[in-house]
This record gives C-alpha cells, structure tokens and sequence, in this order.
C-alpha cells in the first residue's frame, strides 16, 4: 500500500478540484513508492514548488512513506488506522470491526491506498472508511480491478463504488477512473453504468487500477445494500408492466427484451445453440473470439463508454 506516480498525480487532481487534505486518515500507513525526481517533476508541473528542505526529504532514500507529500497538498493533520502497530499507525483497529464512535465524522478526506482488498469483511470495512469522513469531505480509494488474482481477498469493478458511494447511502461519486500499468498508458474516466443503462465490462492485457473519489452528502444507511444497477432496471420495468397490465411492445428497451428473452425457454435455447454453432466453426469461431477481444480491450476504449484524460498518463 502507497503512493506511486499514478497516485501521485491523481491525488493533485483531486486537490485541484477541490478536495481537503487538511485531517487526512489512511487506511494503513502509506509508503512513497514513486520515483522521487519524477514526483518532484510532477508537483513542479502543478505549480507545486516544495522547499530545500522538503525536496531534500523526498529524494533522501530513506524516506519510505508518503508524509511530506501529503502536507504539500495541505495536510495538517495525518492519522494511520491499522490493525498492527508494526509501521507506526497512531489508530490500531482492525477494520473487520465497527469503528469507534470517536472516529466518526472526522477527517476532511480518507485515503484507501490499496488495502481495502485486503480486509475480508469488505462491506464492514468499507463502511468504516466512509463514516470516518465528515460532510462535505470526500472518500478515495486506489485498488485492483482486472488481472490481479492473488493479490488480496478482492479485485472490485467501478459498479460496486458506484452502488456504494450512491445518494442512498450519504455519497455521491465525483470521479471514477481507470488505467492499465503500462507506461504512457491513457487514464480513463468511466461513467456510471446506471446512467448508460448497461454495464460496462473491460478485459485487459495487463493489471488494471481504479482510482475512485466520493464526497460525502448526507448521512450513512446503516441498512442500505447496494443492488446491481441493470438488475434493478429489469426488476423495476417488470413490475411497471405487470401495473399497467400491458405488455411495452411500443419500445422494448435492449435490457427488457433481454429479459423477456431469459424467461423464453424456447427463444432462448435457440439462441444460444446458434452461439455454439458459431464458435464451433473454426474461422468464424476465431473471428468472434478477436472481435470480441478487440471490443473489450481497455486501452481501445470500446464503444466510447469512457473518456480519456488527456491532461495526464499513466507513469511507472
């Protein structure tokens, strides 16, 4: 857990655009695992301009964590919450508990730098994160997506944080992005797939990231359970069709006639014995496997879901 390049110039983003690091909580203390005179480059860029002092600090060697980073983005204040001691966190809590009520509401901007994988009980822990943050302040979290089996308990898609870090639940989601680890590599800004109507699935050639920020809203739903959102918006049209007693012929969105067509044991079978029959078939089998490659890869941007971030790029 910690901050690398990529973080790095997220993290500025978000202080860009808004975001108090002034009390700052981490799940975890953070190394610094960025190149020193490329993070110096980088701050430098943002008009950033760090003291002797603290440019000595950063390209000292023995400078592990990320401290001094964080109060060049205004930090006054800096709490490590672990479950052991072993790297000098000033909380010790293991997060598969509920947290005390002294933590509660209390930090400007809580930082998961890769350590919410790790905790078994997510949804205890994730709740955790998000209590610790007071009105106004905003949750981040840098995690796994994509090709990193056995790197913790979870890899996580954009669609969880966005159910999670819903209005329902006191959050709204400010930004989601998404990047492979190769360098030069585009940052990718994905939507929220509620408002498409669809999901948004991703395969990748290499280990995928998510950085993910949240402003809290309101208050927390301590019996709020987020929900897949085209799964709700089949559930939600079938009920409005059994209401008005009708079927929606006139306009049958892409979800419903999916839908319709599960509940179709007939229609389904052909469709998907015209499937097999496809993939049996050797050039077209592997036409279909490349098409279907080429739709998903990332760093293709399939089907203009998500927008690039031209201003920066991914550095390793």
């Amino acid at each position: 857990m910690g901050v690398d390049l990529n973080c790095a110039q997220l993290l500025i983003r978000a202080k860009t655009n808004g975001a108090s690091f002034e009390r700052m909580a981490t799940l975890g203390r953070q190394e610094l695992h960025a190149s020193r005179p490329d993070l110096l480059s980088i701050l430098r860029r943002n008009n950033y301009h760090p003291s002797a002092q603290c440019q000595s600090k950063l390209l000292d060697p023995t400078t592990v964590y990320a401290e001094d980073f964080f109060t060049l983005l205004g930090a006054k204040e800096i709490v490590a919450i672990d479950a052991s001691d072993y790297e000098g966190a000033q909380v010790i809590h293991d997060m598969n508990e509920p947290i005390p009520d002294d933590l509660k509401s209390s930090f400007d901007l809580f930082l998961d730098g890769g350590t919410l994988e790790h905790v078994f009980d997510f949804p205890t822990a994730s709740m955790n994160c998000m209590r610790t943050v007071r009105p106004g302040g905003r949750f981040v979290s840098f995690t796994m997506a994509n090709n990193f089996s056995g790197h913790g308990f979870y890899q996580f898609s954009p669609e969880l944080f966005f159910r999670l870090l819903s209005g329902k639940n006191g959050y709204s989601v400010e930004t989601c992005i998404e990047w492979e680890a190769v360098h030069g590599a585009r940052f990718y800004q994905v939507p929220d797939p509620a408002s498409l109507g669809t999901r948004i699935e991703l395969t990748s050639r290499t280990g995928t990231y998510l950085f993910v920020q949240a402003r809290r809203i309101g208050d927390i739903s301590a019996g709020y359970t987020p929900r897949q959102s085209d799964y709700v918006e089949q559930w939600e049209a079938s009920q409005a069709v059994q209401k008005i007693g009708t079927s929606d012929s006139a306009g049958v969105s892409r979800n419903r006639f999916r839908a319709f067509l599960k509940k179709s044991r007939v229609l389904h079978s052909g469709v998907l014995n015209a499937r097999e029959w496809a993939r049996s078939k050797g050039p077209l089998r592997r036409w279909m496997i490349k098409t279907e490659y080429r739709r998903r890869l990332l760093h293709r941007n399939s089907r203009a879901y998500m927008r690039t971030l031209e201003e920066i790029r991914v550095r390793l």
